[in-house]
Order: structure tokens, then C-alpha cells, then sequence
């Protein structure tokens, strides 16, 4: 799972928001994320983002 900011910023690297999860989902698998965290994505597939902090505290419950 993203542990951090710094690794959220690598999962997320070439992601423009605003984003749905499932957008984002697909971008973390390209960016070779564990299937947890692209599972956590998915899991919110109709969920718009507007920053990589938004996706941390929806999706991850930190920040």
C-alpha cells in the first residue's frame, strides 16, 4: 500500500484531476502499485477526486 505521501505521488504519477477512482485505479497499475492499493481504487470506481490528498483520506483514511 502507498505508506506515505511520497509513495501516493509515485502511485499516482501522470494522474490528472480531477479524476474518477477507476481512472486512477488504471493509472496506479500502470505505475506498478500493489494490487491492494489498485483494489482500494477500483473500489471507488465512481468517485471523483480533485487531489492526490483527497484520494489518501477517501480512499486510504489518512491525511
Amino acid at each position: 500500500m502507498a505508506e506515505n505521501p511520497t509513495d501516493m505521488q509515485e502511485v499516482l504519477k501522470g494522474a490528472h484531476f480531477p479524476a474518477r477512482g477507476k481512472d486512477l485505479a488504471r493509472v496506479a497499475e500502470d505505475n506498478h502499485a500493489s494490487n491492494d492499493v489498485v483494489r482500494r481504487l477500483q473500489e471507488h470506481s465512481k468517485d471523483t477526486y480533485n487531489t492526490p490528498s483527497d484520494v489518501e483520506r477517501e480512499v486510504f483514511g489518512k491525511g
